[in-house]
């Protein structure tokens, strides 16, 4: 009964506060129900690999997504074992994918190591250095020209905390900071989620000495250090999923003990998180996402009613309309032909956070205001139309567009 007094809450704010975000149902995966199945996107098409199916046959095959169209066509199979719970990403216009394990059971087969690189154009596969270590339900991410595979359940089956960086240049690997997880706990992780915005990677979830966590991290590769930010705010779950849209980290979904069906967006530079809308499919863990352009895709995973083989959409920010509190901001001049222009909220506040989108929904930048009055600079920024989000902590309060001649 809370849990559902909890949803309709969210459902209140998705509709009144974070309406630019959408799941839309789009064409099936062609091949049947599966989990555990990893995705990545090359080159404006999206990609989907492996998994296990609802009789606990593991797959080795590969389909590509075409978005325009909406449609799967079968590609090149993996030319290795069958697997689930591996871990893929897309470096320079290929698409690499390795580890996992070739057993559907929790507790069996052989967890791999091998690593691979798909071309799209040649339909190829090529095998790679392997990883220094055999894992599957890695959290996996690119960030910087580079993949990364974070954490997971080791040979030994039990759950790791290293942290190893692929160069594609040079075809090896690093190993980097193991991740510190938690002060109570031992630090291996088993199913969390990476995702990467702004040369930094965000982890966190997953299961931890049998306990489902919820804290959230960002990684910096180039300093090597982990920092612990705002914990996911709901409970701690595993097999989730994270992506980055509009440069923003979103997650949600996956399992705490029963299947999630909630959308989450993460707030950098407030460190802060926003619910945004609820899971249109049901609730789901183990499922395959990539992202094409701006727009999230996820679909298969596992339910309480079984494996499932449908896929949806997630679209941010996406032809924003003016919000019904509007008239409480004023902009100045508008249009702008200057180097700046004024922000008005006639209403009383403490702090709020602005946010900047282009007209087709990319995030250009954010900006706190402490003042009635605020000038922002608009230098080096293109003409055209643009969108102003205000929040006042966590809650949309206006939605401003402005015209920069």
């Amino acid at each position: 009964m809370i849990k559902h007094i909890y949803t309709l809450f969210f459902l209140l704010i998705t509709v009144y506060g974070f309406g630019s975000y959408k799941w839309t149902k789009v064409h099936a995966l062609d091949n049947g129900k599966r989990f555990e199945a990893t995705g990545f996107s090359i080159n404006g098409k999206g990609y989907i690999s492996c998994g296990v199916d609802t009789n606990d046959n593991c797959y080795n095959d590969l389909w590509e997504y075409n978005a325009v169209f909406d449609y799967w066509t079968q590609k090149a199979n993996l030319p290795a074992s069958y697997r689930r719970g591996a871990y893929g990403f897309e470096l320079n216009g290929k698409g690499y994918l390795g580890g996992g394990t070739d057993d559907a059971t929790s507790d069996g087969g052989t967890i791999l190591s091998d690593f691979w690189m798909y071309d799209p154009v040649l339909n190829l596969w090529t095998m790679k250095a392997n990883c220094p270590t055999s894992v599957f339900r890695a959290a996996f991410t690119n960030c910087n020209n580079k993949g990364y595979v974070i954490c997971g359940v080791n040979g030994g089956f039990s759950a790791s905390s290293s942290v190893y960086e692929y160069n594609p240049i040079s075809n090896n690997w690093i190993i980097k900071t193991t991740f510190p997880g938690l002060a109570t706990s031992s630090g291996g992780r088993d199913g969390g989620v990476a995702t990467s915005a702004n040369t930094k990677i965000y982890f966190g979830t997953g299961k931890d000495d049998s306990f489902f966590q919820n804290d959230w991290w960002e990684y910096d590769p180039t300093t090597n250090i982990w920092i612990q930010k705002a914990n996911f705010p709901v409970s701690g779950r595993t097999g989730a999923f994270a992506f980055t849209l509009n440069n923003t980290p979103c997650a949600g979904m996956g399992s705490d003990g029963s299947y999630n069906d909630d959308t989450w967006w993460y707030n950098i530079a407030n460190d802060s998180w926003n619910y945004t809308t609820s899971f249109s499919g049901a609730p789901r863990r183990g499922a395959a996402y990539f992202v094409i352009g701006n727009v999230g895709y996820m679909g298969t995973g596992k339910s309480g009613g079984g494996s499932k083989q449908d896929f949806y959409k997630l679209d941010a920010d996406v032809g924003f309309q003016e919000f019904k509190n509007s008239n409480q901001v004023v902009v100045y001049p508008n249009p702008v032909t200057s180097n700046e222009f004024s922000i008005q909220y006639l209403k009383p506040f403490s702090l709020l956070t602005l946010q900047l989108f282009s007209i087709d929904g990319r995030f250009i930048k954010t900006q706190e205001i402490t003042t009635i009055d605020k000038t922002i600079d608009r230098t080096n920024l293109p003409n055209g139309t643009y969108f102003i989000k205000l929040f006042d902590k966590q809650q949309l309060v206006a939605t401003k567009k402005i015209i920069l001649l």
